[in-house]
């Protein structure tokens, strides 16, 4: 597993708990979040938190990551993703042309998984795998051009799925 690769996993872990910290100040926040992610990565960073949005800024790039319970897509977000009929958006995280958006929909994982996977075929995807491991735990991915999409079903039996939606470019050969 080459550094880059490592240092965008741990990442992508580290954060969410950043957005989940209460109970401390802003400036604590910040300073709490460089050093997990240093500790993580090996790498320096700087943190910057406004309300539920978290930028993280390296020598690399940078990543922004907000949650809350009612987000907007991101802007330029594709049509040819498949969204459930009614959803919200739970989280969006921007990280060097990997966009990863949850959302919160009423259905079944299932009936999802199977709707996801013939929209994304009539939009020109081409799946590349699938998995499911019961009724309500299921994943799809697709590669399309220069783009790969990943689309993972969770539910819990209640009529709430959460959907993660993984959407990024691939390396050019």
């Amino acid at each position: 597993m080459s550094r880059p690769f490592s240092a965008r996993a741990a990442l992508c872990v580290v954060l969410p708990a950043v957005l989940a910290l209460s109970g401390c100040s802003k400036s604590s926040d910040e300073l709490a979040a460089e050093a997990a992610i240093r500790a993580a990565t090996g790498h320096d960073v700087k943190v910057d938190r406004d309300g539920d949005q978290v930028t993280v800024k390296t020598d690399e790039g940078e990543m922004r990551i907000a949650g809350g319970d009612d987000l907007a897509l991101p802007d330029g977000f594709p049509d040819d993703i498949y969204l459930p009929p009614q959803y919200r958006v739970t989280s969006v995280m921007d990280m060097g042309g990997t966009h990863v958006v949850s959302l919160s929909a009423h259905g079944r994982a299932g009936a999802m998984f199977e709707e996801a996977r013939d929209s994304m075929q009539k939009a020109g995807w081409q799946q590349t795998m699938a998995m499911q491991h019961d009724a309500d735990n299921a994943m799809l991915a697709f590669e399309k051009g220069d783009r790969a999409s990943v689309l993972s079903f969770s539910g819990a039996g209640n009529d709430e799925v959460q959907v993660g939606v993984q959407l990024r470019e691939t390396q050019q050969q």
